[in-house]
């Protein structure tokens, strides 16, 4: 059994420093796609509901492969999230395709699926659901859809490890979906990412895509992809696996400090807890966050708030740009001529506290509703 620390990330635990110690021994950490690799592409989609996976050197290029293996090409459209992370659009214009902003939905953060109907065409080629800051997205009305107008559903679960939605792992209701285990992400090697798919040959595109254009079983593909040099090593492999067998009780952890916080702050005038779908069981929390507003904001700006809060030894940040006012992205805005009021709103108001914050005990977590009263 693992020993768990209350609060340090990265995690640290016996089976992570005999997998250090395994790896430096065997000579081994060099490779790509070595034992460890191959284990962690069984196992991984295992845990989230999927038969494939292909691991990656990051998390952002995983975006970029899945777009490709989809068949993505210049000109057509993929519907996107208005308040995410730059990086998204940024793997949609890569595919030479045309990032449409959708807006996200109030109260939540993931996309409004009643947006993404609005902004589907003839040209629209995929759907990306990202489950951000603890809100899982709405994963059954997103993927009905998606069937019904012939376009395919990727998810984003870069913040989203471990989370359920209607009794089935997130990065299971797409075709396919993409993992980090960047920095600070809830499994980490410093880099590195997965794709999952149920789809086997949406899975040997992946891979071929990945690996110089050769199949798993070593042979050239005959899909005509060239490939590229996007693999994971021996030794981030061998830092992952260990947290596989930690990830389910630290879930449980984080679930329960957000239930706490989201308790005591909904109490307190000016704040605003994030909603969810009612067919989410499991959030997944690298960031929990909630809406700063009125007196309260006009009285301690956010930008103090925040200060101050790090000052008392939270880890707080605020939230992420939308595609309105993020300077890389009003290139690919120009010609949209939405305002996208809940993500220019998310913008100005969520405050976020990072994911090591809630591994710790109630005592502490209640420092922030003391902090902030």
């Amino acid at each position: 059994m693992a020993e768990e620390s209350d609060h340090i990330w990265p995690p640290k635990s016996e089976e992570m420093e005999r997998a250090f110690a395994e790896i430096y021994s065997s000579g081994d950490w060099w490779r790509y796609t070595g034992e460890r690799v191959r284990k962690l592409e069984r196992e991984f989609p295992r845990s989230h509901d999927c038969r494939f996976g292909v691991s990656v050197c990051n998390g952002s290029v995983a975006i970029d492969i899945a777009l490709k293996a989809l068949g993505v090409k210049p000109g057509d459209e993929v519907i996107l999230p208005a308040y995410d992370f730059y990086s998204l659009p940024k793997s949609v214009l890569n595919a030479g395709a045309i990032p449409v902003f959708a807006d996200v939905t109030p109260g939540n953060l993931t996309i409004d699926r009643q947006e993404v109907e609005r902004k589907i065409s003839s040209r629209t080629r995929a759907v990306i659901a990202v489950h951000i800051s603890g809100s899982v997205a709405e994963l059954d009305a997103l993927a009905r859809m998606a069937r019904e107008h012939n376009i395919h559903l990727v998810e984003d679960c870069a913040q989203a490890h471990g989370a359920i939605y209607d009794g089935r792992k997130v990065g299971s209701w797409g075709d396919l979906a993409v993992f980090s285990f960047g920095g600070i992400k809830l499994m980490t090697s410093g880099q590195g990412g997965m794709i999952v798919t149920s789809d086997e040959e949406l899975y040997n595109r992946c891979y071929a895509i990945t690996n110089r254009g050769h199949l798993p079983d070593g042979k050239v593909n005959r899909y005509g992809i060239v490939g590229e040099n996007y693999q994971m090593s021996e030794l981030q492999a061998a830092i992952i696996l260990p947290q596989m067998g930690l990830l389910e009780s630290y879930s449980v952890r984080r679930e329960k400090a957000c239930a706490l916080l989201d308790d005591q702050l909904s109490n307190i005038e000016g704040l605003g807890v994030l909603s969810q779908f009612p067919k989410t069981q499991r959030r997944a929390h690298m960031r929990y966050s909630f809406y700063y507003t009125g007196r309260l904001a006009r009285e301690l700006p956010r930008e103090r708030l925040i200060e101050q809060l790090r000052q008392a030894g939270i880890p707080a940040m605020p939230g992420y740009s939308s595609a309105r006012t993020d300077p890389r992205l009003q290139k690919a805005f120009a010609d949209q001529g939405d305002d996208f009021p809940g993500s220019r709103r998310a913008e100005q108001e969520i405050v976020g506290i990072h994911h090591t914050f809630l591994l710790r005990g109630r005592q502490v977590l209640s420092t922030l509703a003391e902090k902030i009263q």
